[in-house]
């Protein structure tokens, strides 16, 4: 009888902690730093005893050879990300970008991606050339096949910098903003901070000169940028500023002040906007979304996106063809490559490249080629080689597949 009763006693109370636990995660923002941070995402996850976690809410770069199931707790809880965020979106294009495909690499190279598909954190790999797409693998059901395919809507965080520098591009050649050369005077938002007198170029740059007070996400309060709004930042952190050096400083933050600024600048229709440029532009064959709560004046649109591994391709593909094409987009991004800003000392970011050029990395070790990336947490990566018309798109919850080989050394020679 004693012991029905303590399994009762004991059972009451776990039941009460969870409820506890619960009550606790409904007060806080859904899907907000502090709601990953209390593990509130955990209830309908892959989460058991095999499944390491980290305070942070991610697998570390550095850490060496994570499980499986730690692997794929991590990708579904990552991809969770934004999921009720649908106020920035585009439609699907009705005349989609056609994919041409000639998948004719040579055994050794895709036995070489299928192995590491199989044994590593790596989930999709494509390889575009001269208009075609000669690469394309997706993980097996028994590691994260079963969790993603050509549909699903994958999420990434710093490759929407990028992005965001494409974007502006377009806010230019559409003609709301006048060149990189204009300031952000004209934005009530930052009026009385450092971004007040730094240009275009400055912002996508990352060298607005703001290192004194932010630090990769994080600002100087302790605040994280991932859940405040630029109107927040300026009224708190950053008022009555003055910049520092103008040196890299990379961050969530210029990018997102880039994104808001262009919502600004097109009278808070940043909706319309990006479906101009993704959906009519791009091509984008389904819905791409950004994440942003709240009135969009005050800043509120975030520099990361969900579309599916297809439909960011097609992104990679028109950024190749507006770079080939002589067109105001096409100068423009020329522009932004010669005007590239070096990282030094303070190479945060993919961890390769030298410089930074409109929220792309660039000047790879090794590489002559003219090379833009796009790159995210995990070692996803969207690579294009100008010179080669080249494309190496890889997405993944942890960068442990030999980033070198896959994806450095194939966008410069195609082999690997």
């Amino acid at each position: 009888m004693k012991n029905i009763l303590g399994i009762v006693v004991l059972g009451l109370l776990l039941s009460s902690n969870a409820f506890a636990e619960s009550e606790k995660c409904k007060s806080l923002p859904k899907y907000s730093n502090l709601w990953y941070y209390n593990k509130c995402d955990e209830e309908k996850s892959l989460k058991s005893k095999k499944v390491k976690t980290w305070k942070n809410r991610q697998i570390p770069e550095e850490y060496h050879n994570p499980n499986l199931e730690t692997l794929r707790y991590h990708f579904l809880s990552y991809n969770k990300r934004g999921e009720r965020d649908k106020k920035f979106y585009t439609k699907p294009s009705s005349q989609p970008t056609a994919l041409k495909f000639n998948l004719q690499k040579e055994p050794k190279i895709i036995k070489k991606i299928v192995k590491k598909l199989e044994s590593t954190g790596l989930i999709s790999y494509l390889m575009y050339e001269d208009g075609e797409i000669v690469i394309d693998q997706l993980s097996p059901p028994e590691r994260f096949g079963d969790l993603i395919d050509n549909d699903t809507m994958i999420y990434s965080m710093s490759m929407g910098k990028s992005l965001g520098g494409y974007l502006m591009g377009h806010a230019i050649c559409k003609g709301y903003i006048n060149s990189l050369s204009s300031t952000l005077a004209d934005w009530p938002i930052v009026k009385g901070t450092l971004l007040e007198t730094a240009t275009v170029q400055d912002l996508i740059n990352a060298s607005t000169g703001d290192q004194k007070y932010i630090w990769n996400n994080q600002l100087d309060s302790g605040r994280d940028i991932g859940d405040l709004t630029i109107a927040s930042i300026t009224k708190k952190e950053l008022a009555n500023t003055k910049p520092g050096k103008k040196r890299f400083n990379y961050s969530q933050f210029s990018p997102n002040v880039a994104l808001n600024y262009i919502s600004f600048k097109t009278g808070h229709k940043f909706n319309s906007f990006i479906n101009d440029v993704l959906k009519d532009h791009v091509g984008l064959a389904g819905k791409l979304r950004m994440n942003g709560k709240g009135v969009e004046s005050k800043g509120v649109i975030q520099s990361n996106f969900k579309a599916s591994r297809y439909d960011t391709l097609r992104i990679g593909i028109a950024i190749l063809n507006d770079w080939n094409s002589d067109t105001c987009i096409g100068n423009y991004l020329k522009d932004v490559y010669t005007n590239r800003v070096a990282k030094g000392a303070y190479n945060v970011g993919d961890g390769y490249s030298k410089s930074y050029a409109g929220f792309f990395h660039t000047n790879y070790p090794g590489i002559s080629d003219t090379v833009m990336g796009m790159d995210g947490y995990g070692g996803v990566a969207l690579l294009i080689n100008f010179d080669d018309n080249r494309i190496v798109y890889t997405h993944a919850v942890h960068r442990d597949y030999n980033y070198r080989s896959l994806v450095l050394n194939a966008i410069d020679k195609g082999i690997f």
